[in-house]
């Protein structure tokens, strides 16, 4: 569990431990996957540091595909609950979401 610069954080990556700011106040939990609204958010409230996962603490392994309709939708609003109100993700997400009961079908 690396403590790493904010600046040298990256899109996916996974937090190890909640996000605070100075006051202790808490921004993001733990296993929360960093978007770019993420980065921006901690970075206007002067977070310096944050801890995020590495390859072998288990989380960054693909999660098993959802087999139903209802699960895909489910898992997917996790993913892009935060921006689902953008125009664009919101077809993003059903357009994951269409793919990903396709090769359900297929497999």
């Amino acid at each position: 569990m690396p403590n790493i610069p904010l600046k040298e954080a990256d899109v996916g990556m996974t937090l190890a431990k909640d996000a605070v700011n100075a006051q202790q106040m808490l921004l993001l939990k733990k296993g929360a996957a960093l978007t770019e609204k993420h980065l921006r958010m901690l970075k206007s409230w002067g977070v310096e540091v944050v801890c995020v996962q590495t390859a072998g603490e288990g989380h960054l392994t693909s999660p098993p595909v959802p087999e139903s309709h209802n699960e895909i939708e489910k898992e997917m609003a996790l993913r892009f609950g935060d921006t689902i109100e953008d125009p664009v993700m919101a077809e993003v997400f059903r357009a994951s979401s269409l793919i990903l009961l396709e090769r359900n079908r297929m497999s």
